[in-house]
């Protein structure tokens, strides 16, 4: 179990893969876990269902060091250009969902 600082927050994205995609089959959806900075939103961990672990590992490691608030671009080239899965456009989204979840977070009330 790793230890993550005091100010780290699990933020949660979710997505619809497509519908031949084996991920449907097993999953109703798409989710991706993040363990973030709660001010810069660098990513600590993160982890995905994926039917595969490696799939959720290798993903890890194009997106740990990144930040969900500042680095949507660059998250989003690694993922089209090094992941050739199916569900490429459902991670995207679930990094968007991910940082607007976060941001809401941070909003003042």
């Amino acid at each position: 179990m790793r230890g993550f600082p005091q100010n780290a927050v699990c933020v949660v994205g979710l997505s619809k893969a497509p519908s031949q995609n084996p991920i449907t089959f097993v999953h109703q959806s798409l989710i991706g876990s993040f363990v973030v900075d709660n001010t810069t939103g660098r990513i600590y961990a993160v982890q995905f269902n994926t039917i595969c672990g490696i799939t959720s590992n290798f993903l890890e490691e194009q997106l740990v060091g990144l930040s969900l608030l500042s680095d949507m671009e660059e998250m989003r080239e690694r993922i089209m250009t090094r992941y050739l899965g199916d569900s490429r456009k459902a991670i995207i989204v679930i990094l968007r969902d991910a940082a607007a979840k976060l941001r809401e977070r941070q909003v003042p009330a």
